[in-house]
């Protein structure tokens, strides 16, 4: 039985609030597609990935003009793909996507029953994209860590969550998920052949994350992600990759719904690998130079709430810049994100680590961890429209990883 050491985590608490209201399979009215969206209807919570779950930012409240007859309206609530109704046994609290909606915008139909039914719709998302590394390894939809330690072996944190309903106040009632740890497993053994290794997030379009790792000749390797944190066969994806020093799984970068490489090559150029969704690759471009500043380039997913995946980057003084990308293969203005991090030994973008009440009114950002010097795992929050806050200890001996995937 292989052992290793334990690691100490801080139970972490995840909030959402959801819709408090009456679910029916079948609503009683068709969306219309153009329908505009209704102020009274709170946005839709959650990432635009295929893995992770949609729900309305808050309880649906209302009141009848005629209590007396309908002193409770009944809410019926619609999720809509494109502005069509999703099939009866999707329809529920939480909307879990799935490859198939890879694409299309999801919204929201709320329809009131009064003595003159009304109907709102929500905004509708962002095309849906393909899953992303925040999405976790047990198809749970939510971040897991995966780490590969100094002997080889890949070590994951499967995390389970629990609901249960609170009072956020005396009027809004809030379905908590409370996330704990489940004991890690060991899933890998020999990943030390790969001198860089990483994730794309899904790169074959199977809806599973999925892991790549480059060998001393260049050569590119696809671990698919079997959605139970485990690995299907692997196959050679890649060769030449040798001339990179620095290789990132970016997520969608392109903003064309497949998850993208980025890599930098010893003079500094950043190049794109588009993925093609399937397993393969589109036409590479450059998208940077100048990088050979950085001793660390971090994939960081969407820090800013805007369906763009971002990437941070450490200077040799320590100074972390984010390089916000517009989501078309681009980039906006960078920005400091942050000083004094050469402490850290590795860095890595963690997904919606930890959501809580505060951030259940707005869509999801990304976190950012960090192991220092001494072993501790920090937990760094996704601020808007940059930067980051907090830098709370989560966990203690992570120096037995040489790097987080």
């Amino acid at each position: 039985m292989k052992t290793f050491r334990a690691l100490a985590i801080k139970t972490a608490a995840f909030a959402a609030l959801v819709v408090g209201s009456t679910m029916l399979s079948v609503a009683p009215a068709t969306a219309a597609p153009t329908s505009e969206p209704s102020p009274w209807v709170p946005p839709i919570y959650g990432a635009p990935h295929v893995g992770s779950e949609l729900a309305l930012g808050k309880k649906v409240s209302g009141q009848c003009s005629n209590p007396p007859a309908y002193p409770r309206p009944e809410f019926v609530i619609e999720w809509l793909s494109n502005g069509v109704p999703l099939p009866a046994e999707r329809q529920g609290d939480v909307l879990k996507l799935t490859p198939e909606d890879r694409g299309n915008r999801i919204s929201m139909h709320v329809h009131l029953t009064c003595e003159e039914p009304r109907d709102y719709y929500s905004a509708e998302t962002a095309p849906i994209a393909a899953s992303n590394r925040a999405t976790g390894w047990t198809n749970r939809g939510h971040y897991e860590l995966l780490g590969r330690t100094h002997a080889g072996d890949l070590i994951l944190y499967p995390r389970t969550y629990e609901a249960d309903y609170r009072f956020k106040d005396m009027s809004t009632e809030a379905l908590h998920y409370d996330g704990s740890w489940d004991e890690p497993r060991v899933v890998g053994t020999g990943w030390n052949i790969f001198n860089i290794v990483f994730s794309p997030g899904d790169f074959d379009g199977d809806g599973y994350n999925d892991v790549l790792g480059r060998d001393s000749a260049g050569k590119l390797f696809l671990y698919p992600g079997d959605g139970d944190g485990g690995w299907l066969p692997p196959k050679q994806v890649g060769a030449g990759w040798q001339i990179f020093d620095s290789i990132i799984g970016a997520g969608d970068f392109s903003g064309d719904g497949n998850n993208d490489v980025l890599g930098r090559d010893s003079a500094g150029r950043l190049f794109l690998y588009p993925g093609d969704g399937n397993g393969g690759w589109l036409p590479p471009s450059q998208v940077g130079s100048g990088w050979q500043i950085f001793d660390k380039i971090v994939p960081a997913g969407d820090t800013g709430a805007d369906a763009a995946v971002d990437i941070f980057a450490r200077d040799r003084a320590g100074v972390l810049h984010q390089y916000p990308a517009n989501g078309q293969g681009g980039w906006k203005s960078p920005v400091v994100a942050g000083y004094g991090w050469s402490v850290m030994n590795e860095i890595i973008g963690a997904g919606d680590f930890s959501p809580g009440e505060s951030y259940a009114f707005r869509e999801s950002t990304a976190d950012i961890t960090g192991i220092d010097q001494e072993g501790d795992l920090h937990l760094y929050g996704g601020a808007q429209p940059t930067g980051l806050y907090d830098g709370d200890v989560i966990g203690t001996g992570w120096d037995i990883f040489k790097n987080l995937i």
